[in-house]
């Protein structure tokens, strides 16, 4: 017989695991001493502490390890906990590659040596909601839209519009430029403000018809926090345009269209500089 120790040395394993796995009767002494209560095991025991090595190897839990230990969970309990264990192998496997991408091209940015912006990007589903929607002329410049803020806000405290406190700017088509850039008119720009289920469509004095709008729920949309938003465009426009890239660059299909929610924006401020502002990039998986 071997003390406890000398059967921990040959099998690679602690003493205190020995004890351990005798708490769990996955492997017991042969022998106990009654006196002094040294444990003793055989050289017979070696391949049952071999094949608990092996089996925890594989990734499975002790629980799982002792069903297996005696030979009688049927062959096919068995194959059905592998497949079980390498679907969540490989689902790691996914989830490691996708932060390696990650990591790989923030260090492009920086080793670029370009002035690139930060890109703190989360990825997130983002849920339906009903909304009035007014379409803004392309032509409509920072002033016209502050005037448009305004009109909403008054017909917002007046009841006309039972809002949630939600506000969307939607660009369609391949502009995600902000508020701002000249070239908004090569898309179209949609003010979406959220509202009660019991809105219905409602006509504003110089702004004309806001329609009832369903906007279903989008599975996965890449998503960048532009804290400040307006005070410097130029880093505004960067940040947005590297959000498209950093889909593609992370095995995303960036659709035709970007979201700005206004966690606070000019319905609840018209100082820009206390704009906080999340772009939104609706994205669909390769394949």
């Amino acid at each position: 017989m071997l003390k406890i120790g000398e059967f921990a040395r040959l099998s690679q394993v602690t003493v205190k695991t020995l004890h351990h796995y005798d708490a769990l009767d996955m492997i017991k002494p042969v022998h106990v001493d009654p006196e002094t209560n040294y444990r003793f095991y055989t050289i017979e025991q070696l391949p049952r502490i071999h094949r608990i090595i092996a089996l925890k190897e594989l990734g499975l839990s002790l629980e799982q390890i002792s069903l297996m230990l005696d030979d009688e969970m049927p062959t096919e309990q068995i194959r059905g906990m592998l497949r079980l264990k390498q679907a969540e192998i490989q689902q790691e496997v996914r989830e490691a590659q996708k932060q390696l991408i990650m990591v790989e091209f923030r260090l492009r940015m920086i080793e670029a040596e370009i002035n690139f912006p930060i890109l703190d990007v989360v990825l997130k589903p983002l849920g339906p909601m009903r909304f009035l929607s007014l379409i803004v002329r392309p032509s409509s410049n920072s002033q016209n839209l502050m005037g448009t803020a305004k009109a909403l806000n008054q017909a917002i405290e007046n009841g006309v519009i039972r809002s949630i406190g939600v506000t969307l700017d939607v660009f369609h088509g391949e502009v995600i430029l902000p508020l701002e850039a000249p070239e908004l008119q090569d898309g179209q720009h949609e003010i979406l403000i959220g509202v009660e289920e019991s809105q219905d469509e409602v006509v504003i004095e110089g702004l004309g018809r806001l329609t009832v709008q369903e906007q279903p729920t989008i599975e996965t949309a890449a998503t960048l926090m532009l804290s400040g938003a307006g005070n410097d465009r130029v880093e505004e426009f960067e940040k947005v345009a590297l959000l498209r890239r950093w889909a593609i660059a992370h095995g995303y299909v960036p659709q035709n269209l970007v979201r700005y929610w206004h966690h606070r924006g000019p319905l609840q401020t018209l100082n820009r500089a206390e704009f906080v502002i999340e772009a939104q990039l609706p994205v669909n998986t390769k394949g």
